[in-house]
This record gives C-alpha cells, sequence and structure tokens, in this order.
C-alpha cells in the first residue's frame, strides 16, 4: 500500500483543506487559516495510529491542541503541537484499516474545528485539570483530605520535613499526624496558611488558565461575587463573610463537577497586607496573585468512591479475632473495602512455614502478627487505624468489645474457641451482627456464619444434632480421617493444617460480599454458606437445631 497516496487523496477530497507540503511520512495540510499535519507509520503495524499536530500556531485558547511542543526535532521548539482527538481506549487501532484511521482522525479535527464557544467551553472544562496542573508551580502535589463534600470548611495546611504538604479537614484524623522521624515531627501544621474548601456550584464561563490566559484576582472575584452567575452556594457566601484572617497567604480548593465527576483544583492566594479583615472582602479588595499548584484529592472516602466501594463501611468498627492466614487476608481486604477502623486480636507469632499463606512478609517472622497487620495495613492509607491487641479474646475482653463494634469476625482456626464465645455472646445479648469464618483442611472447603443473636441459631447448632446430642461439625465435608492426614505436626502438641492460597482467596471474596449485604439490609435469618472451589452455597437457616443446648427453645 501506498500511505502516502492514500493520505492524500483522502485529504484532498476534503474542500475545506488544502495540501500544502509532504515530508518523509508527514503530509501538511491548511484548514481554517493554520496548517497541521497528519504524521503516519511508515511501517503496517495493526496497533499504530497516525495523529494530527498545529504547526506555527501562536494561540493556546484552543481545546485539545497541547500547549506544549512535540519534541519532533530540538531544532524547532514550539513549531509544532500535538492535537489531542481521542480519549484513551475510546478507540481500538487493529480495528480500522489504515483508510479508516485517517478518514477518523480528519473528520474528529473538522469537529474540532467547528465547535461553538460554548462547545469550546465545555470541552476546556473536561481537560481543566491539564491546563491547572500545567499552570501550576513546580513544587510537588499537594494532598487534599477533604470531610464533608460540597460543604464549605476549614482545611489544616501541614508541610512534612521532607517538603510534601497536605491540606486536611477538621475531623479527618491521620494514622501518621504524631509520627516522628529522627526525632522531629514529620509533619508540621503551617498557621500562616489557613485553607478554605469552595464547591462551585455553577460551573457557567469557569475556565481552566492556558498559556496565553493565566487566572488572577478577576478569575477568582468571578467565583465569590459573580453577578450574572451565582457560582458558589449562598451558605458558601455567608461562611466566607465570617471567616476572619490576618495572613498574607490563603489557600483556596475549588471543587467542580465536570460530566458527572467532582474535579479538585487548589490555589496559594496572595494578599496586599495582613490587615485582619473577612475572607470575604480579602479575596474581593485585596488579590496580588493567584498561584496553581498541583493538587490530588486523596481522602478515604473520596479513593472508596472511585472504585465503586461502599461508603457504607466507612463509618464502621469491626473487631476482628485472629491474625492467621484467613484473618490476616480478611483484614486486608476489608481495609481497601471501606472499612477504616479495624480492632484485630491474635496472641500469636508469625513463623516462616506461615509466610507463604499470609499477608506481611518476612519481615515480620518471629514478631507479633497483630502488630505486623497494623504497619503493613496503616501504610495502605493515613485513615486507616488498627487497633492491634497481642491477647487471645477472653470473656470480659470480648464483653467489652462487643459494645463498641459495628461487626464481629471470628477467623479463628479454633473450634473451641468460637464455641466458647459463641455462648458468651449469646448470654450477653450482643446486639451487633458476628460472622464466624472457618476452613477446612485441605484446602478446598470453607464456610460462612452469619449470626444475629436476635434469631435463632448460633454457632452450637453446627455441632447439635436433631436430638439435641453434641456431634461434629455438621457443616464440614472432610472426614476426621482425611484430616489427620492433612495436620502437619511439630513438636509435642503442635500442628499446623495444609491448606493453599485459593481457599483464603474464595472464602475472603464471598465474605466481604456478605458483609456488604449485612449493611444493606437486615437478614430475615440466620445464614449458613458453604464454599467450594466451583460453587458458593447459602443453606440459610437449615442448620438451626431447636434443641441446641444454647440457642435452642428451652421447653422442648
Amino acid at each position: 500500500m501506498d500511505k502516502k497516496k492514500v493520505v492524500f487523496q483522502i485529504l484532498d477530497s476534503y474542500a475545506e483543506i488544502t495540501i500544502t507540503d509532504q515530508q518523509d511520512n508527514i503530509v501538511f495540510f491548511e484548514i481554517g487559516g493554520k496548517e497541521y499535519g497528519c504524521w503516519y507509520p511508515e511501517i503496517d503495524q495493526d496497533t499504530s495510529s497516525p495523529f494530527i499536530f498545529v504547526k506555527n500556531d501562536t494561540e493556546y485558547d484552543y481545546p485539545h491542541i497541547l500547549p506544549t511542543s512535540i519534541p519532533m526535532d530540538k531544532n524547532f521548539a514550539n513549531k509544532y503541537r500535538y492535537v489531542c482527538l481521542d480519549e484513551n481506549d475510546s478507540t481500538i487501532p487493529f480495528l480500522q484499516s489504515f483508510e479508516e484511521k485517517i478518514i477518523d482522525i480528519i473528520e474528529k479535527l473538522i469537529h474540532l474545528l467547528s465547535l461553538s464557544d460554548i462547545e469550546k467551553a465545555e470541552e476546556f472544562q473536561k481537560e481543566f485539570l491539564f491546563y491547572w496542573n500545567q499552570a501550576a508551580e513546580d513544587t510537588g502535589i499537594c494532598k487534599l483530605y477533604i470531610g464533608k463534600e460540597r460543604e464549605f470548611q476549614k482545611l489544616n495546611a501541614y508541610k512534612s520535613n521532607d517538603g510534601a504538604v497536605r491540606f486536611v479537614a477538621n475531623g479527618i484524623c491521620l494514622n501518621d499526624a504524631n509520627k516522628k522521624v529522627n526525632g522531629s515531627k514529620k509533619w508540621r501544621h503551617l498557621p500562616e496558611l489557613p485553607v478554605f474548601y469552595i464547591p462551585i456550584t455553577d460551573k457557567r464561563r469557569v475556565l481552566p488558565p492556558t498559556r496565553d490566559k493565566k487566572w488572577t484576582a478577576e478569575n477568582i472575584v468571578m467565583l465569590i461575587y459573580g453577578k450574572q452567575f451565582n457560582r458558589i452556594s449562598h451558605e458558601s457566601y455567608v461562611k466566607l463573610g465570617l471567616e476572619k484572617i490576618k495572613t498574607k497567604y490563603v489557600g483556596l480548593v475549588f471543587e467542580i463537577e465536570i460530566n458527572g465527576n467532582y474535579i479538585d483544583f487548589a490555589a496559594i492566594i496572595e494578599f496586599r497586607s495582613t490587615k485582619n479583615d473577612t475572607l470575604l472582602n480579602k479575596l474581593k479588595q485585596e488579590i496580588v496573585e493567584v498561584v496553581p499548584i498541583v493538587s490530588k484529592r486523596t481522602d478515604y472516602y473520596y479513593l472508596c468512591k472511585q472504585i465503586g466501594n461502599e461508603i457504607t463501611l466507612l463509618d464502621k468498627k469491626v473487631l476482628l479475632i485472629g491474625a492467621g492466614s484467613l484473618g490476616s487476608y480478611i483484614a486486608r481486604e476489608l481495609v481497601k473495602t471501606g472499612v477504616r477502623s479495624l480492632t484485630v486480636y491474635d496472641k500469636e507469632l508469625l513463623e516462616e512455614e506461615n509466610l507463604l499463606r499470609h499477608t506481611i512478609g518476612d519481615l515480620w517472622v518471629d514478631c507479633s502478627k497483630v502488630f505486623g497487620l497494623k504497619c503493613e495495613l496503616e501504610r495502605i492509607h493515613p485513615e486507616i487505624h488498627i487497633n492491634a491487641v497481642e491477647k487471645n479474646i477472653d470473656k470480659n475482653l470480648l464483653v467489652a468489645e462487643m459494645k463498641k463494634a459495628d461487626l464481629i469476625l471470628f477467623a479463628v482456626g479454633s473450634s473451641t474457641v468460637q464455641w466458647e464465645m459463641n455462648k458468651i455472646l449469646k448470654e450477653q445479648k450482643c446486639n451487633v451482627k458476628v460472622i464466624y469464618t472457618w476452613l477446612e483442611a485441605g484446602g478446598e472447603n470453607s464456610h460462612i456464619l452469619s449470626i444475629d443473636y436476635n434469631k435463632q441459631g448460633c454457632f452450637q447448632c453446627l455441632f447439635t444434632d436433631e436430638q439435641g446430642c453434641l456431634i461434629n461439625n455438621k457443616a464440614n465435608n472432610v472426614s476426621e480421617i482425611d484430616v489427620e492426614a492433612y495436620k502437619i505436626r511439630n513438636g509435642c502438641g503442635g500442628t499446623r493444617v495444609a491448606y493453599g492460597n485459593a481457599v483464603l482467596l474464595r472464602t475472603t471474596a464471598v465474605l466481604l460480599d456478605v458483609i456488604r449485604k449485612n449493611f444493606e439490609r437486615a437478614e430475615s435469618t440466620n445464614n449458613l454458606i458453604n464454599i467450594t472451589p466451583t460453587d458458593v452455597i447459602d443453606v440459610k437457616d437449615t442448620f438451626v437445631e431447636r434443641k441446641c443446648r444454647c440457642c435452642g427453645d428451652e421447653d422442648i
């Protein structure tokens, strides 16, 4: 295929296009009074795509034409600028022929150049953060921890000893706030820089800065005092008039809705003086300079929403009994699913034999499992708080903890512990949901028992037959003989049971779904779920025994 000929023929078919030149694998053409180039790959490759760039353009206020030059040749700085005509993954190159690819980008260019002023503004807003960050001071990324979304609020500015900056809303507690490095606090509060979060409610004519049009005091006044459009809420306006400041600088974080998504952008505002006045007046009368900064919202609530987590879990407090293999998997996924307050009980140390089925690494061998979990999990996000208790749970501890928890999870390998704790929870009339999880030897089967002690059924029902006699756990499929075969004995009275990671992943995945459903709606019965490599079977309350000595009917 003669690619140059194909490109020439396609471009020549458009009345509004005039071909001007050709160099190597670039065909230059004019449209709308400006010169563009169409680059195409010389080598036949299904996954490659042609692209368009503008040549010698001195205007920087048109959407999707990048403000920086393409590094095609260092001797021609600012001569060529890329025209962005596709979103990532919006087209699949290998499904198009070469001719279709050329026609596609030319049609998109013509459409881009025919936009109305309103459409241009909308396209600029789609790329708001790109342009804002291009105009920003190169001082690193300021992390934003917003509390109440879409509500005017004051934030606190902090700077770390390595220069990082973050703005944190009142009420957000970060686990590294008091961390020390070489004897000094890692994070220092900056009282000289008050920061305010201001949601924008009307985005009309709110455009990002471009290379030719920087943000000035006029842009801030337009947002705060907009006469034609009320760009902030009346409540925000009133609060701006109540805030008194006397600092030379103030930080502003704005939030704007674009195509159903909220984006945040921040700036440092310099005032003419340190005169004590309302923030409203100072923004109107005293702005000397507006300095955009690169910022990124990283609060736990926001990150959960970005990946579709259930935000109903954010304020729940979970008690986890057991930090072994299954417990470690559960703990790790809980904090990634939306639980940021977790108390974990376990007295044991991590052994090397369990490294490959535990979520903490060899750094923690011969160390407390719960302490290792705390350190590893709190590194995931600073809003995660792990209360690590290096003890085995007992009656007094359980009674105290159940009054503080919204959910209790058991992930201990000992049926005896679960049996004893089940009796205590029943006697104490526990009012929170309790979930028991356990694995069978061999790594094939696992189970989840969800209990509301105000309903019929408890853990002891699993060990009770229809006559009320005690039996082996009737939910388990592996026989006692097979259990013995799977045991690994490592000393007097010491054993481990062989199972791999697959059963841990399966069980944790099902458990997360059970937890989500429990908080979404109340179940009418207590449920037992049996998990195999191929099936998840909810047998509902068929495990319940009316003659159970713990929860059964006393009159039977």
